[in-house]
């Protein structure tokens, strides 16, 4: 991670946000942007231990949970600039401004229009998939339905 270019700047200011949302503790205050949520206190750390932050190295420890966190980020992200950028942008709309889903995808569209559609749709449901818990409701409902769509795959296999 270099401070001189701006890519590597905006994938650091989404992982830390995304990963603030999904509950690892940040004293950094995130307010929306251009380019989306963005933390000055932030930005003025990274740029105090540069050498630090070149080197990814911290004197920081994260917890299992934390850790995970981290891995289920990056695993869904990657450091695709684009994609953090449209995935930190929704997430502060329906979670921070609390946005009704159709809406914060409207915004999102509206405020990342230089994306095309299919960034913006892969960003969105990437976010989603990282921040949405479901309920042991919820999940049964979502297990109904998949058998349901197994089902109906098993018989027109068979016919």
């Amino acid at each position: 991670m270099d401070t001189g270019q701006f890519e590597h700047r905006l994938v650091a200011q989404k992982l830390v946000y995304l990963l603030k949302l999904k509950g690892v503790e940040f004293a950094y205050p995130f307010h929306l942007y251009v380019r989306g949520p963005y933390s000055p206190d932030l930005a003025r750390e990274y740029y105090q231990h540069a050498d630090e932050f070149s080197r990814c190295e911290t004197a920081s420890t994260l917890s299992s949970a934390e850790a995970d966190s981290v891995a289920g980020l990056t695993g869904l992200f990657g450091k695709s600039p684009s994609l953090l950028e449209i995935g930190a942008t929704y997430g502060y709309l329906a979670y921070e401004m609390h946005q009704p889903p159709q809406q914060a995808y409207r915004t999102v569209r509206r405020m990342k229009s230089f994306y095309s559609n299919e960034q913006i749709v892969k960003g969105i449901n990437r976010a989603k998939q990282y921040l949405f818990v479901p309920t042991a409701e919820e999940r049964a409902a979502l297990n109904a339905e998949l058998q349901e769509w197994q089902r109906a795959g098993i018989r027109s296999m068979r016919q």
